[in-house]
């Protein structure tokens, strides 16, 4: 979730922070710096009910309701385990930018279990109507964790999560070699997904980090080893609704193959929060 790039995003963030405060001189607003420090004791909790009612409008808006917010959540495994708030910009009278360390826990993939990272994140928060509400930076609107597994030419594919953002969903999976032969796979390349009726190309622009480097360019996959990472499928509408999805992860070549095979995942049945 707020993992994805944190650590060049932080960087930049404190950066420009401590120019700007030298540029500005403005005194934080109390208002803005209690919305923040509510919201990420409110993920401490994790009390993701109260945190939601500590978005913006807008934001609030933007993920739907509060299941699908949560999502976010139960399906990471993130949570806030200890934080402190470093500095605070006013970016315009009604706009600040809060810098907060903090450690937090997460479920991670490639390792199989819970661990923890440290980092300082950025927090926006906005004046509406004369209230300070959140503005998350990197979310998607709803996410599922479905776990589900398919084979094909030697590669054994994991569906870990599914992240719907707006125009795009994203497939983060688990791609192993369980066999005895190495092989190669370039899943951009000939990637599609089943939304529903609709069936779409895997997005395969050089743009980073909205898609996978490594798996743009290509990975080799040895016996009993495995590659973590993700693919993006535009999305055909932004209706918050079941749905069925089946990935088809393509090409898989094993050493040796008389030609490429193909990996089918699905159909994956995702309820509507």
């Amino acid at each position: 979730m707020r993992l994805v790039g944190c650590a060049a995003i932080a960087a930049l963030s404190l950066i420009a922070a401590s120019s700007a405060s030298r540029a500005s001189g403005t005194a934080p607003d109390a208002g803005a710096v209690a919305a923040v420090r509510n919201y990420v004791t409110a993920l401490e909790g994790p009390d993701t009910t109260r945190a939601f009612a500590l978005l913006t409008p807008a934001q609030q808006h933007y993920f739907g309701n509060v299941r699908n917010f949560a999502s976010n959540y139960a399906t990471s495994g993130y949570r806030i385990v200890a934080f402190s708030i470093v500095s605070t910009t006013m970016r315009a009278a009604d706009l600040a930018q809060i810098e907060v360390a903090q450690t937090a826990a997460f479920y991670d993939v490639a390792a199989a279990r819970t661990t923890t990272t440290q980092g300082v994140e950025p927090y926006i928060a906005l004046r509406a109507h004369g209230t300070w509400g959140v503005k998350e930076i990197y979310q998607p609107w709803k996410s599922y964790a479905p776990k589900m597994t398919g084979n094909g030419g030697g590669l054994t594919v994991v569906v870990d999560r599914i992240e719907f953002f707006d125009h795009r969903v994203q497939l983060d999976c688990t791609l192993r070699d369980l066999g005895r032969t190495p092989l190669q796979t370039l899943p951009l390349l000939r990637s599609t997904l089943s939304i529903g009726s609709a069936t779409v190309d895997a997005m395969k622009q050089p743009v980073f980090p909205l898609n996978d480097r490594q798996l743009f360019e290509g990975v080799r996959i040895y016996p009993l080893h495995q590659v973590v990472g993700y693919v993006n499928f535009p999305l055909p509408s932004r209706a918050d609704s079941a749905l069925t999805l089946t990935l088809r992860l393509a090409p898989v070549v094993p050493d040796g193959a008389n030609g490429p095979s193909a990996v089918t995942v699905g159909p994956m049945h995702l309820q509507k929060w």
